[in-house]
């Protein structure tokens, strides 16, 4: 360590003296400063608390909008399925149209042929021939034949 000269304490006393002083008027400025900043530093907490209940309500907010994200993605996975469905469905009854569409047009082709038949028995029952040729088809019958 260093030795500090030794002054003489008449002038060592005025020095610590003015110091002391110094010093003294430091910490009423530092007090002052204390004073001023006091408010200020009050309202800062209470600005704090404020944005820590606001930050809370909005992680709150944040999860219940997940909570929110995850129904409305499970419902859209419900449609999405719900739309593979449907679109499977009416494959199927398109498919169905097909079928019932080419069974209208046999049974309308059948009645068709069913309505030309039946004018051609009517044609054929109504002929003179047919009228003439009855008592064959009956003896025909009578031996067990077909007629």
């Amino acid at each position: 360590m260093k030795s500090v000269p030794s002054e003489p304490s008449d002038v060592l006393v005025p020095r610590l003296r003015q110091q002391l002083i110094l010093a003294q008027v430091r910490i009423m400025e530092l007090e002052d400063t204390r004073e001023s900043l006091t408010p200020r530093l009050a309202e800062l907490e209470q600005l704090l608390q404020a944005a820590q209940a606001l930050a809370d309500l909005k992680i709150d907010e944040a999860a219940h909008l997940g909570k929110v994200l995850a129904d409305l993605q499970m419902h859209c996975d419900h449609l999405q399925q719900a739309s593979q469905e449907l679109t499977s469905t009416r494959a199927a009854l398109a498919d169905s149209a097909a079928r019932l569409a080419q069974r209208d047009a046999a049974v309308l082709r059948l009645e068709t042929t069913l309505r030309q038949l039946e004018a051609e028995l009517r044609a054929m029952t109504s002929s003179r021939s047919w009228r003439w040729t009855g008592w064959l088809r009956t003896l025909g019958e009578k031996s067990g034949g077909k007629p």
